[in-house]
């Protein structure tokens, strides 16, 4: 049966492979020189080869599976290195220093990162970034090869020899540190320490961080399938991790536990905080801030400011192209003139601070986007063949990322969090500069995974409205790159025409970014010719073959574009947001030579670019000319009256002024409104939640947060919804008292919650604990336990009126608190409602409208015991069938009741038919189609099985929380779920 799976809307399908690079991937020669050990038969499978080297070694097999899930999630990446020289699935290390050396001296210099926008006013360029530091933590694979007495080409090839020297390496670490081979892998935290750091032993900070992560990883596991098809898993072992606190994203938080470190700082920043998350062990080591020349206009390598959220738009990601060490060496000589907030090292994720957020580093080549921007260095050498990043450095700037967005209000979005290749060149003269780190390698899908902002993957693409793109970083989709092994790339290549050339004379080169769209950008849709889509990019339609696996349409609504103004044939595009130069005479600043100087790009009329905010920014200029201020209206904040919105314009950013374009709504399509769909509303430890799917187009919206009723949430929220023509009626009872609310869903917009007690049948006699609702006709049944006591309230929408509370129990002499959980549902006039007794049998009370009388029933004596306790259920009505889930001691098991027929069948195994393992605590239900839709809660997050009717089968469980589904949530509790 179709599935939903995420990205708000399709999962994606395998696109055309393209054809191989030709170039050969150049490796680093050696290979291991110790005694030949007899060659193992390969097993079939990363999960068994795994299982073969840990026991081959004496090492756990999960410490194993944790270590190699923190260096590469398992992927081999085909024998290809890291930036940082890691190879295969245990991210074994090989660098050739010299040959890192020679690509230095030969790579393009980085020119005015200051970002003024003329490179001739800068008196040199930054200087090539210093070479790695030489350390054992470089060499692991040739030790490793040594150990295991094997090629070192085949340690970076062969994913058996690469997981057998991982284990030889952790089992030589745990006897130098003088502990036993012992079973319990919470007994190796001090050969992982070593494993990271190359053997400098377990005392040092480095690798603790990393061994943190792994043993995070062994405490909640971990499962996926690798690009090239390997299903590994690794189950959870809370117990392992109690020898450090885990600081993975996705493992329990714990508050730091260590002292932050700092060096000696200069008397500029000496006062400044450091600026990390609790879950992160950072350290402070400044950059310079010295004047290095003649004059007090010589200095480097930052501005003072005194910035806040207000002034911070942007979070930037860099690459070093060159050791850690080496990096921040550069940034503490102010000739650099270059610098960056933060240094991520490869090994571990170590974070070093260097600039206070509050100041202005010089990372981005762009004042503009210097000044409302944070920036983040990442270790990465300049490796022939370097094709991938560390894990390590994806978990700590995720967890930066996501801390540094929380804290100044920068939208988790690809608008907002960009690389060094996004950045405009602020003049026409500085654009050929300008630098496409991180490059075309990084995995920006799996980096905004782990911020917590997933892209959409709906395949319903309308003319005029928006779309992400979204290609995925897989074997799936591996198009050519000039120099380079095919491999999964970020981008998709642009052309002038379906089938025609790249657009603008481009290539396939990895440094050439006027031809690509990079994965998370938002475009306008210009055109559709069957599987080619064209977008407006850089001043012309730019198509790119589309099969609905690499691009998602942006069907949210309340979207905007902007266009040019009416009655213009185009508009200047600028590369920074300069104010107008009575601004800088009023602050008595000198006006900049050049200010507001457009770039040759153009936005035409009619075309239609996506903004990055819809409310325009006004032009700025922060104006500090010298080292101690000592300059006329020195470290002034210039701000104008003209106006700009940044916009995506191509592989870059740029900006437009406010009065040269216009805002206008996104068309979208209506996957809330059309098709078999549900909607969720689930109690998570932060508050209600809601989510949509639609089951026709295989896609979800994302769970997204909803007003708590009465302003508090209650940790005792019980959800009921139904659908009524095209809106969403829910009912919650929070506080002991009944709210109901709406949601439109051709706008996708909730109504406030109204408390029942002063706008509809009046107050309850008694809190009320449960709540459940049917439809008749344009009726809505609301049903509740209140004070132990079933009683009901009917909404009739036809007349618009409120009927008050009726007290079900009287009417068929149920007992106060006879009845614990509820659920109803109708057939034609009849409504039904299940409930568990305090006798622990199901039982119905039956409300026929057209009799006008109450009936009672046993379930329980009518299906059979259930082998159990029950501890909740569900209940759906077709046609003139009604079928009953509950949870019994956690399984889902079913009944249906055939009215036609009069009789009930007996139990079913849901549980075993959709391979339930995990107990659940919460189960809903709905129907759409031919097909039954189960949703349960199982350790916190919400599984959702279907039963195809049509078909005669039952799915598996997926999880909605999934990156492809609805993204993850807070643990849930509770949740009701309605379907059409």
């Amino acid at each position: 049966m179709p599935q939903p799976t995420r990205k708000p809307f399709t999962r994606r399908l395998p696109l055309r492979t393209a054809a191989a690079s030709a170039a050969a991937l150049a490796l680093v020669a050696g290979a291991g020189s110790g005694p030949a050990l007899a060659q193992p038969e390969a097993p079939a499978g990363l999960q068994a080869q795994f299982a073969a080297a840990a026991k081959e070694f004496k090492v756990p097999e999960s410490l194993l599976l944790a270590v190699a899930y923190q260096q590469t999630r398992w992927e081999s990446h085909q024998g290809r290195p890291s930036t940082t020289g890691n190879y295969n699935v245990m991210g074994l290390t090989q660098v050739d220093l010299a040959a890192v050396a020679a690509a230095q001296a030969a790579a393009q210099p980085e020119v005015d990162l200051r970002g003024d926008g003329d490179p001739k006013a800068r008196k040199h360029a930054v200087p090539a970034p210093e070479a790695p530091v030489d350390s054992p933590a470089l060499h692991t694979l040739d030790a490793a090869a040594k150990l295991i007495g094997r090629p070192a080409a085949e340690l970076r090839e062969n994913t058996l020899q690469s997981i057998r020297g991982g284990a030889a390496l952790l089992a030589e670490q745990q006897r130098r540190g003088k502990r036993p081979l012992a079973a319990d892998p919470a007994a190796w935290f001090g050969a992982v320490v070593a494993f990271s750091n190359g053997g400098a032993g377990d005392g040092r900070a480095e690798g603790r961080e990393f061994a943190d992560r792994v043993y995070g990883t062994l405490k909640v596991g971990a499962a996926r399938t690798t690009s090239e098809g390997q299903p590994v898993a690794l189950a959870a072992d809370p117990a392992a991790a109690a020898h450090s606190p885990a600081v993975d994203r996705g493992v329990e938080r714990q508050p730091a536990s260590r002292a932050a470190v700092r060096t000696a700082l200069p008397a500029a920043a000496a006062a400044d905080p450091l600026e990390c998350p609790a879950t992160l062990n950072c350290d402070f080591n400044p950059a310079a801030y010295a004047q290095y020349g003649a004059t007090t206009g010589d200095f480097g390598n930052y501005s003072i400011a005194a910035r806040t959220g207000a002034d911070i738009d942007y979070i930037v990601v860099h690459d070093t192209e060159g050791g850690y060490a080496g990096a921040l060496a550069t940034f503490q000589k102010a000739s650099s003139e270059a610098s960056a907030h933060y240094l991520i090292r490869s090994n571990d994720g170590h974070v070093t601070q260097m600039v206070a957020d509050k100041n202005i580093a010089w990372h981005a080549g762009n004042k503009t986007l210097n000044m409302h921007s944070v920036g983040i260095e990442h270790e990465g050498f300049a490796l022939s063949g370097a094709s991938w990043y560390s894990e390590q450095l994806y978990q700590s700037s995720a967890t930066l990322t996501r801390y540094l967005a929380d804290r100044f209000g920068v939208p988790l979005d690809r608008r907002h969090i960009i690389g060094h290749d996004e950045v405009p060149g602020p003049t026409q003269s500085a654009v050929a500069g300008m630098h496409w780190d991180p490059g075309t390698f990084w995995d920006w899908n799996h980096y905004m995974d782990l911020v917590g902002a997933h892209v959409g993957a709906d395949r319903n693409y309308v003319v005029g409205g928006r779309v992400v793109i979204n290609p995925p970083f897989s074997n799936a989709y591996r198009p050519v790159v000039n120099g380079a092994a095919s491999q999964p790339v970020n981008f998709v290549y642009l052309y002038a025409s379906p089938g025609g050339p790249l657009i603008g004379n481009g290539t396939q080169n990895a440094s050439d970014w006027t031809d690509k769209a990079v994965a998370g950008s938002s475009y306008a849709v210009a055109d559709i010719q069957g599987q080619w889509t064209a977008i407006w990019f850089n001043g012309q339609k730019a198509w790119f073959w589309n099969d609905g696996s690499i691009a998602a349409a942006d069907n949210r609504k309340g979207q905007f574009l902007l266009t040019a103004r009416a009655g213009a044939a185009s508009v200047p595009v600028y590369g920074r947001s300069y104010p107008e130069p009575e601004a800088y005479t009023a602050a008595g600043v000198p006006v900049p030579d050049p200010n507001i100087t457009p770039l040759s790009a153009t936005l035409p009329a009619g075309q239609s670019y996506v903004p990055g905010t819809t409310t325009p920014v006004a032009g700025d200029f922060y104006y500090a000319p010298t080292v101690d201020g000592s300059a006329a209206h020195d470290r002034t904040l210039v701000t104008g009256g003209r106006t700009y919105y940044p916009i995506q314009y191509n592989h870059r950013l740029a900006y437009v002024a406010a009065e040269d374009v216009r805002l206008v709504p996104a068309p979208t399509s209506d996957a809330l409104s059309t098709g078999e769909r549900v909607q969720l509303l689930a109690r998570t430890a932060s508050g209600p939640v809601n989510a949509g799917a639609n089951y026709t187009r295989g896609v979800w919206e994302f769970y997204h947060p909803i007003p708590a009723p009465g302003g508090t949430s209650d940790p005792n929220q019980r959800f009921a919804e139904l659908y009524l023509g095209n809106r969403l009626h829910a009912v919650t009872v929070a506080g002991g008292r009944v709210y109901t609310a709406d949601r439109d869903l051709d706008s996708g917009e909730w109504t406030p919650w109204y408390n029942l007690d002063t706008s509809g049948p009046g107050t309850l006699p008694a809190p009320a604990t449960e709540v459940t609702v049917a439809a008749i006709g344009n009726r809505m049944h609301v049903v509740v336990v209140a004070g132990g006591r079933l009683l009901e309230a009917t909404a009739d929408y036809g007349a618009g009126r409120w009927y008050p509370w009726g007290d079900v129990s009287s009417a068929i002499g149920l007992p106060s608190g006879g009845l614990t959980r509820i659920a109803a549902a109708a057939n034609g006039n009849v409504l039904h409602i299940d409930g568990v007794g305090t006798d622990g049998r199901i039982h119905v009370a039956d409300a026929d409208y057209d009799r006008g009388r109450w009936a009672w029933g046993d379930v329980t004596g009518a299906v059979g015991a259930l082998p159990g306790t029950v501890t909740g259920l569900a209940t759906v009505s077709v046609g003139s069938k009604q079928h009953l889930l509950v949870l019994a001691d956690g399984r889902v098991r079913q009944a249906s009741a055939d009215y036609a027929a009069g009789a009930w069948s007996g139990w079913g195994d849901v549980a075993g038919a959709t391979g339930q393992t995990t107990p659940m605590t919460a189960i809903a239900a709905t129907w759409t189609g031919s097909s039954l839709r189960v949703f349960g809660v199982a350790d916190g997050r919400i599984l959702n099985a279907n039963g195809d009717y049509a078909v005669g089968r039952w799915s598996r469980w997926m999880d909605t929380e999934d990156t492809f589904a609805a993204g993850p949530v807070d643990r849930v509790a509770a949740l009701a779920v309605a379907g059409v």
